[in-house]
Formats: C-alpha cells, sequence, structure tokens
C-alpha cells in the first residue's frame, strides 16, 4: 500500500516486512505512559473506544512523547548540516555543556534506567534492514553509528546510562525503508493502538471500574513575605 504501484504485482522484501513487524511489536504497549492514561481515563467515562482512541492521539500529538524518533533523525541531520562525522565529537562535548542548550536526542529513558531492552531488537533490525538495503556507507546512518558508538563507550553517557532507545533505531530503519519522517508519528499511533485497545477493554472488564478521578492534594499557598500597609 505504501510502495507499491496500482495494478503491479508488488513483492514484499522479507527483512523490510520483519523491521516493519518488530516496529509495531515494540511500540504496540509500554505501561501507563501520557497516551496510554489518556485512553483509559477518556474511556472510563463509558465514551466509545473511537473517541478514546482519539484522545490517545491528540496526547501523542505532543513533540515529548511521539515525535522522538523524529526529534532524533533532526538532530542527526543539523549534525550532518555542521559537518557530519567529523563533528560528532564537538557536538558531544556540547551535549555534555548544562550552559550550550544542546540536547542528545534518542537515549536514555525515563523507565529504563538501564539499556532500553526494544533498543537491543531494534539495533539489530537496524543493522540488518541497512546491509540488505546496501546504505551501511550512507552519509547520515554512518552518523548514527559514530554517535552511538561515542555515547556507548564515552564515561560521561556511560556513568549516567544514557544509552540509545528504541526511537534512535526506530527513525533510522523507518527512514530507510522509505517512510516520510512527517508519517514516523503516525507509525508510532498506528502500534499504539493495539495497546491503547487493550488496555481499554482491561479496564472496562473489571466488574468495579469507575470513571477515573485523579486526586490533587494541596499543600498550601508558597510564603510570602507580605510587607506592612504602610510600608508599601
Amino acid at each position: 500500500m505504501m510502495f507499491g504501484t496500482p495494478c503491479e504485482e508488488y513483492k514484499v522484501n522479507p527483512v523490510l516486512e520483519r523491521a516493519l513487524d518488530r516496529i509495531f511489536i515494540l511500540h504496540a504497549d509500554h505501561e501507563q505512559n501520557a497516551s496510554t492514561s489518556t485512553v483509559r481515563l477518556c474511556g472510563s467515562s463509558g465514551t466509545n473506544p473511537f473517541a478514546a482512541v482519539a484522545a490517545g492521539v491528540a496526547c501523542l500529538w505532543g513533540p515529548a512523547h511521539g515525535g522522538a524518533n523524529e526529534a532524533c533523525l533532526n538532530m542527526l541531520e543539523d549534525i550532518q548540516k555542521m559537518g557530519g562525522v567529523a563533528k560528532v565529537g564537538e557536538f558531544m562535548e556540547k551535549v555534555k555543556d548544562k550552559n550550550s542548550g544542546v540536547k542528545l536526542m534518542g537515549f536514555g529513558h525515563r523507565v529504563y534506567k538501564n539499556y532500553d531492552p526494544r533498543a537491543k531488537l531494534m539495533q539489530e533490525t537496524c543493522n540488518e534492514v541497512l546491509q540488505e538495503l546496501g546504505l551501511e556507507n550512507d552519509p547520515l546512518f554512518k552518523l548514527a553509528k559514530a554517535l552511538e558508538k561515542i555515547a556507548l563507550e564515552d564515561d560521561y553517557f556511560v556513568q549516567r546510562k544514557l544509552y540509545p532507545n528504541v526511537d534512535f533505531y526506530s527513525g533510522i530503519v523507518q527512514r530507510a525503508i522509505g517512510i516520510p519522517v512527517n508519517l514516523f508519528t503516525g507509525i508510532f499511533a498506528l502500534a499504539r493502538t493495539v495497546g491503547w485497545i487493550a488496555q481499554l477493554n482491561e479496564m472496562i472488564g473489571d466488574p468495579e471500574y469507575k470513571i477515573g478521578r485523579p486526586r490533587q492534594l494541596f499543600t498550601g499557598a508558597a510564603k510570602r513575605d507580605v510587607p506592612p500597609l504602610a510600608k508599601r
């Protein structure tokens, strides 16, 4: 559907087919992240699954959630414009400098404080796809490998456990397959919809389920030193 020509037979490359299957499986469900929690909270009101999934998509729209692999690829393209592999060391030094404002995308994870287990499989998939398509020497992919090497060997990143995560590799794989960068989040949403619906079914299948009601604990206003009226 994405790459074939209508009315002509299209043979799917089994390596790319397996890669896309892995992307779908590894992104299907991932604990109570922002979009999944949104789907559950929305669905808890008794709304239909389409509305609940739409709420999840709206949450995924934010760049802090669904756009990680896209942001990672954009970072690689920015480094490439700066001079490519020759500038990787300089870029990583800027990442270490808190005052530089330069961020390393696709490394580290909020939940996985050690290595992201999904990343290991996605790394293998990435290498398989690049080899199959003869893209091992593609400038952007060589740049990604150089970045990965530094992050896995440099004490600064190792001590902070900033290992490559699943987004680092999935963006590279999708670009190699030929998926447009602005469709990456769509692929993510397609995979995650399976998890959203599973979470929704689990919730409404509970005989004791009721509408979600997150609670807030008011700890008081921040202390303010108010000068006497005569001194104002």
